[in-house]
């Protein structure tokens, strides 16, 4: 049985730096990962389209390993989502967390303040070079388009067979569960996932919850704890999306 990144970073074992997703610079990510850009846009305080003028490191010292991290210059080409940014400035630390820019460059970034209130982009995210954005941004259009429509949105994800005696989980999917999605209302439908454990369930914008229950009565579908958001409640957004990961245990 396989093990996906976040199950073996579940499970305590030290992975090699190749491990890292897109590369050496890309942090461990919580799962999934990258989500969907409907789910990213609506999590993030901010999401443009800049170029980079300039950058400035923190503090300034030859010494890289001394180098707490850098602060990137923006000229905003667009801007999708948010506020101006405080000095049209981000932030990326010299640490697992980082994402690199090039003055110069033009970026998809979508940015949330870390634990110290600095604007950052996600490395886990959708956050790419202009050369590889195309399909986020036709991604971000759709959401215009479902917000003018009033289209709502998707809630989706997948269930995962769990590693016995660890909070871990494979890469191994679980069919034919049956998760309840729940209204603010307390209106249910009910998805069922596929042969991959995936499910996808299309609603009207408002406040859900999922929860699931094989019909087996052998297992025990709970949240996987690193996922990327809670099922416990949550606001869809028109052309917004949900992606939520649980684990499927024996009893």
């Amino acid at each position: 049985m396989g093990l996906t990144v976040i199950a073996l970073r579940a499970l305590g074992l030290a992975l090699p730096f190749a491990a890292f997703i897109e590369g050496a610079a890309h942090a461990l990510c919580l799962q999934p990962s990258p989500v969907r850009v409907c789910t990213e846009f609506y999590r993030s305080e901010n999401v443009v389209v800049a170029r980079v003028a300039s950058k400035r490191q923190i503090p300034v010292t030859p010494d890289p390993a001394n180098i707490e991290g850098w602060y990137y210059k923006l000229q905003t080409v667009k801007s999708y989502r948010g506020p101006r940014l405080p000095n049209d400035e981000v932030y990326t630390g010299n640490d697992d967390s980082m994402f690199p820019m090039e003055v110069g460059q033009i970026y998809l970034l979508f940015i949330n303040k870390n634990l110290e209130g600095r604007p950052v982009p996600d490395a886990c995210g959708n956050s790419a070079g202009a050369d590889k954005a195309g399909n986020a941004v036709t991604a971000i259009e759709t959401i215009e388009k479902a917000v003018r429509t009033k289209g709502g949105g998707d809630i989706g994800g997948q269930v995962f067979r769990a590693i016995p005696r660890t909070e871990a989980i494979s890469d191994t999917g679980v069919a034919n569960v049956t998760l309840t999605v729940r209204d603010s209302g307390g209106k249910t439908q009910t998805a069922q996932t596929d042969e991959q454990g995936r499910f996808d369930i299309h609603v009207a914008a408002g406040q859900y919850s999922v929860t699931g229950a094989d019909p087996s009565d052998k297992f025990q579908v709970a949240p996987f704890p690193l996922g990327y958001m809670s099922p416990a409640g949550f606001d869809i957004a028109d052309g917004g999306c949900a992606d939520l990961v649980f684990s499927d245990g024996l009893k």
